[in-house]
């Protein structure tokens, strides 16, 4: 799988996206523990984002579920000092991303994150299939719900910056088209015979009986990737057939049963079911992509000035953090790797040392309220 980049244009959890398409994506990014007043070094940190901290017990964590995937461990796992430093991205990205959304007062439910996760299990082929997906690329699915709210939450943030941009109404009609695919869908099931008269004889046997169809598929069709299915062809867009074939099954009603020839022969098909999102059900979405470079400028604008108040800070065993990228990048001597017994937090030393094996981060300190 490859790895796509939020609105904001940061890397989050590798996430195959084709056009609307998700067969996974970018970052599980986790809520973080705060760290309280202080100003001795503590023992463990691996970066600190204003009064968040984010411990390397943390990090070894999702490392380690990360990279429990055989696949994931061969691509990602070759170079773990690198992985290391894209997972602490990603957890630092995820409170910065919390905090500027907070600060704009955009909040997500968890029926939201419901709802978009039903959707791409949808598009991967089931919720099997997408955690099978997400964790081939590194994505454990325990991380896999605080991976879409973050881009529930990146969608929603940059619907609020951009709130008050126009898009012309043909603009919107033109995308709508341009992707009718993904608004008018219908899911079929066929038999493929290379005679009409034994095409007919079918028809009226499924016509009469329509728990025969299955069978008869299996028994008849000629077409072999779907025949054991029951001829079932899933759910296809406008486009997506040959033209014979999508005029009769896009002109049939939902429960009809239709006979159709194309180049491969003759199709007895039925009609299951019919999926369509108006243009007012789309309009959200087709906004998202007309706006699509200015959505990404407000927010990498936004979550910019965001990390720059918080004041984030990187333990130097890891790297340092570039708030224009929104990565842990590699210094000299940041080339300490965590290990699998690295569970737990070496001990701290005096006041202003680092802890033992790290280099020391300096914690904010406490406020006047305590």
């Amino acid at each position: 799988m490859t790895s796509t980049t939020s609105s904001s244009g940061r890397n989050a959890y590798p996430v195959k996206r084709t056009p609307r398409r998700l067969v996974l994506a970018t970052g599980a990014l986790l809520l973080l523990t705060g760290c309280g007043g202080t100003n001795q070094v503590r023992a463990g940190a691996a970066a600190l984002i204003g009064t968040e901290r984010i411990t390397t017990t943390e990090l070894q964590a999702i490392v380690e579920r990360g990279l429990a995937d055989p696949q994931a461990a061969q691509q990602l796992g070759a170079d773990r000092a690198a992985y290391q430093r894209q997972a602490l991205s990603r957890l630092i990205n995820s409170a910065v991303l919390e905090e500027a959304a907070d600060a704009q007062g955009v909040e997500v439910t968890q029926g939201e994150v419901a709802e978009q996760l039903e959707l791409f299990a949808g598009q991967a082929g089931g919720r099997e299939a997408l955690e099978q997906q997400a964790a081939q690329s590194g994505i454990a699915p325990e991380d896999l719900e605080p991976f879409v709210r973050s881009i529930v939450l990146d969608q929603q943030l940059g619907d609020a910056l951009t709130e008050d941009v126009q898009v012309p109404a043909a603009d919107l009609q033109a995308l709508y088209q341009e992707n009718i695919a993904m608004y008018d869908r219908v899911r079929t099931r066929h038999i493929l015979v290379p005679e009409e008269a034994t095409a007919r004889t079918i028809l009226g046997n499924v016509t009469r009986d329509r728990a025969r169809f299955a069978p008869l598929a299996v028994q008849f069709s000629t077409d072999t990737s779907n025949k054991d299915k029951g001829g079932d062809l899933g759910l296809a867009g406008r486009g997506q057939f040959v033209p014979e074939f999508e005029n009769a099954v896009f002109g049939a009603k939902t429960g009809d049963v239709v006979l159709v020839q194309t180049q491969f022969g003759w199709h007895v098909v039925e009609v299951l079911e019919r999926q369509t999102t108006t243009l007012a059900e789309a309009e959200p979405e087709l906004r998202r992509t007309a706006l699509q470079a200015e959505r990404q400028a407000a927010v990498q604008s936004l979550l910019q000035e965001t990390s720059a108040d918080l004041g984030i800070k990187v333990n130097p065993r890891f790297g340092t953090y570039n708030s224009e990228t929104g990565q842990v990048e590699p210094i000299a001597s940041a080339n300490d790797v965590l290990t699998p017994n690295e569970g737990q937090a070496p001990p701290a030393g005096p006041a202003g040392e680092a802890p033992t094996g790290g280099a020391p981060v300096e914690e904010p300190a406490p406020s006047p309220a305590g």
